[in-house]
């Protein structure tokens, strides 16, 4: 999260309405309070999800993420059924985090507000997301019995982006249930550590504990290699009562994040040797079921694997090899579309210096 500041952004605007309220000539306080607390708490799963933190029924915000994002009120005029806040850090700065944790708030009940669960889909995609999102939103619904009306916009102008009434029959079907299971997670972390004998490795994610995990022996030399560089590993993870990621009990993928294999600066296609204006990296991917290493480069076209670690960079050299002479020597009423953005892609980064 940066802590550069950001341009103070409009006011959003929580509005009361009903006979109750103009009888009252302001809300009710356990309205306000509960559709602030409703609110509070979606600011808070935003920031969980920016710190890379999983979330559970057991919901405890850290308390960076309480520092850093806050709903801070503002007075409302006097005799205002109106009540003016905004999204920033607890002392009250707009940082380019908090801006984007405000839009992420307007784009979610603007989404609850269409009671379309495509739309809310669209604008959550993360199930457990989407799931915790909506049983937060659930706190700005008045009793049905109720004549108060609840609206939510970002401004003095403009259209509303929340109204209560409207949002009620989405939000209605996560008043009951349980959050989804968490099918897939992505940590990315230094490798402290191997133990050998145990055949365990040891990542530290920035913002939370170690995770000890079991690695194939296979894949022990490639290991080696990334000792202190930072991983990234996808998989089911195994979450414990405070909601973080203890362990995984299931790894698809574990990707590198500082690539070890030596950078490719030019390549052999028959007799030519063809050099690139910008080294080619290799992040190397193991695809931890079927313990194969690859590169993919969708841009280039490559899409290259091996069985050991040290054969990947040559796999790498023989597909470059290939798409060279079916692609970038190509003519281009030979190719479709998908295969001239390859040559095009081929010729801007390499370019033949002997032949």
């Amino acid at each position: 999260m940066g802590s550069e500041v950001a341009e103070k952004p409009d006011n959003i605007e929580l509005k009361f309405n009903g006979e109750s309220v103009r009888r009252l000539n302001g809300a009710p306080a356990d309205a306000v309070i509960a559709s602030l607390n409703a609110l509070q708490r979606m600011v808070y799963i935003i920031g969980m999800m920016s710190e890379g933190r999983i979330l559970s029924e057991r919901l405890k915000p850290t308390a960076k993420v309480r520092q850093e994002y806050a709903i801070v009120c503002h007075a409302p005029e006097k005799g205002s059924h109106v009540q003016p806040f905004n999204v920033a850090s607890q002392n009250g700065a707009f940082t380019p985090a908090t801006v984007a944790a405000r839009k992420k708030l307007l784009e979610a009940l603007k989404a609850f507000d269409s009671g379309n669960e495509e739309v809310v889909k669209q604008v959550l995609p993360n199930a457990r997301e989407r799931w915790f999102m909506a049983k937060a939103a659930l706190g700005l619904l008045p009793s049905e019995d109720s004549d108060l009306e609840i609206t939510v916009r970002a401004g003095s102008r403009g259209p509303f982006n929340f109204k209560a009434e409207r949002a009620r029959t989405v939000l209605a079907k996560y008043k009951t249930g349980s959050p989804p299971e968490i099918d897939e997670e992505v940590v990315a972390g230094k490798l402290q550590a191997i133990d050998f004998s145990r055949t365990i490795l040891a990542i530290k994610p920035s913002n939370q504990a170690t995770i000890r995990i079991d690695y194939p022996l296979s894949t022990e030399e490639w290991l080696k290699q990334n000792v202190r560089k930072r991983l990234k590993i996808t998989g089911r993870p195994k979450i414990n009562q405070k909601g973080d990621i203890a362990s995984f009990k299931e790894v698809y993928s574990v990707t590198e994040l500082e690539p070890t294999l030596e950078a490719i600066s030019s390549f052999q296609s028959g007799s030519q040797t063809i050099q690139a204006n910008r080294t080619l990296s290799i992040p190397v991917t193991l695809n931890w079921k079927d313990k194969i290493f690859s590169f993919q480069d969708s841009l280039l076209g490559i899409d290259a694997f091996a069985l050991t670690y040290d054969k990947l960079r040559e796999s790498v050299l023989e597909e470059l090899d290939i798409l060279w002479r079916h692609y970038a020597l190509a003519p281009d009423d030979e190719l479709d579309a998908e295969a001239q953005s390859v040559k095009v892609a081929l010729l801007s980064r390499f370019k033949v210096i002997s032949a």
